[in-house]
């Protein structure tokens, strides 16, 4: 795993990434004009990203280019944070950028998303959305994404 995804029970962050389709032979597609600099990003928002990457960067291990940009924060994790508290803690993180995120929404062609990988599917534990969570991503139409693929360690 890379760029602060090590292995816990749970974690959760916010992903903003280029617009596009995922092809199950191509894998990621993206929208003409869909690449930003993170940079821009995190000055925009006055938050530092845990990973980010531009259309067109080298991937890590010589494995191509990035055919997207993304910038991937407000990172929470188990043991610290539990499964319940952790979309919470994300949105209640940038709740006070919400007018700055509705701006990069106008300015790039980007999706928002909070994104929540519970690692293991045989622990238990819940995963839950408050209504703050709901409210704000439906104020700054963020998508909620459980991604329950098995990664294979590299």
């Amino acid at each position: 795993m890379d760029g602060g995804t090590e292995r816990t029970g749970c974690y959760a962050f916010f992903l903003i990434k280029s617009a596009g389709v995922l092809d199950f032979d191509e894998g990621f597609l993206p929208e003409p004009d869909s690449a930003f600099d993170p940079d821009e990003i995190t000055a925009l928002l006055g938050l530092q990203p845990f990973r980010a990457h531009r259309a067109g960067e080298a991937r890590p291990g010589g494995r191509g280019r990035y055919p997207f940009s993304a910038w991937y924060g407000c990172r929470q994790a188990e043991p610290a944070v539990s499964r319940l508290d952790q979309c919470g803690r994300i949105a209640a993180a940038l709740r006070p950028h919400i007018p700055a995120l509705r701006a990069i929404r106008e300015r790039y062609n980007v999706t928002f998303s909070i994104e929540i990988d519970p690692q293991s599917p045989d622990e238990g534990g819940v995963i839950g959305m408050t209504h703050d969570v709901i409210e704000f991503c439906y104020l700054t139409g963020t998508e909620i994404v459980v991604d329950l693929f098995c990664y294979r360690d590299m």
